[in-house]
């Protein structure tokens, strides 16, 4: 389809005799969320680290905006506009919020990381800087170091990190991992609200989150796609409730 920001197709990785991606084809489309859930050890995390580059796949291609990335490595997908967030934090604890979302703008510039505190005197970095943090509700943290963030606060800096580098896609590897329910309610929001600027995919265990943001989810077993559909679809499907939601046929 024409509106398909990311494209898998035939996916394969194994280790050994364990393959852990069989087959593997789904899409990103302009707009949405779509939402990669499955029992632990399905392959979720081997299929993202094959979108990042981390791994590469036996088989199979992957496309961005419609030409193929397979022979890129990760920081050059991620120059492309392909970015990932909330598995490996790259915050910096005695960095202030601001300063940590200036890094990401330098980056998002292809700017080398010098000196910080001239840096903050740019309004080229500070300004963009800025609107991140405030678009993910942090505004009133600008001056707080990352090592005092609660854990929420935590995950939207990482969020507004990645936004710093002007994403044209956004894979997020549980976001909701840790937050209590207040906090999940909160980045439930900011993320059905970020659908527009980069579509997501997200993997994610709490289901509430998935059935509240998700357009279309894709559920993995076993390294295979059992099932691709719309929240309705999915919650219907008799093998998916079977597999994966633990519900009788």
């Amino acid at each position: 389809m024409s509106d398909a920001v990311l494209r898998l197709s035939h996916l394969r990785k194994s280790f050994g005799s364990l393959v852990a991606t069989d087959d593997v084809s789904l899409d990103l489309r302009r707009g949405e969320v779509h939402a990669l859930i499955g029992p632990n050890g399905a392959g979720k995390s081997t299929l993202i680290k094959q979108i990042t580059g981390e791994l590469r796949q036996d088989a199979g291609t992957i496309a961005f905006e419609g030409e193929r990335i397979d022979s890129l490595d990760t920081a050059a997908r991620a120059r492309r506009g392909l970015a990932r967030s909330f598995q490996v934090s790259s915050v910096i604890p005695a960095f202030t919020v601001l300063q940590n979302v200036m890094l990401a703008v330098l980056g998002a510039g292809g700017g080398v990381y010098r000196f910080l505190r001239p840096a903050l005197r740019a309004p080229g970095l500070t300004e963009p800087a800025r609107f991140h943090a405030e678009q993910v509700g942090l505004a009133d943290r600008l001056t707080t170091r990352a090592a005092a963030l609660s854990h929420g606060e935590r995950r939207r800096l990482e969020l507004a990190m990645a936004l710093a580098l002007r994403p044209r896609a956004l894979l997020l590897d549980e976001p909701m991992a840790g937050l209590g329910l207040e906090g999940a309610r909160h980045l439930t929001t900011l993320l059905s609200d970020l659908r527009h600027q980069a579509p997501i995919l997200l993997v994610e265990h709490d289901m509430d989150a998935v059935f509240a943001l998700a357009d279309r989810i894709s559920v993995l077993v076993y390294g295979r796609i059992i099932a691709t559909g719309t929240v309705a679809e999915i919650r219907a499907n008799a093998e998916v409730r079977r597999s994966y939601l633990g519900e009788g046929a």
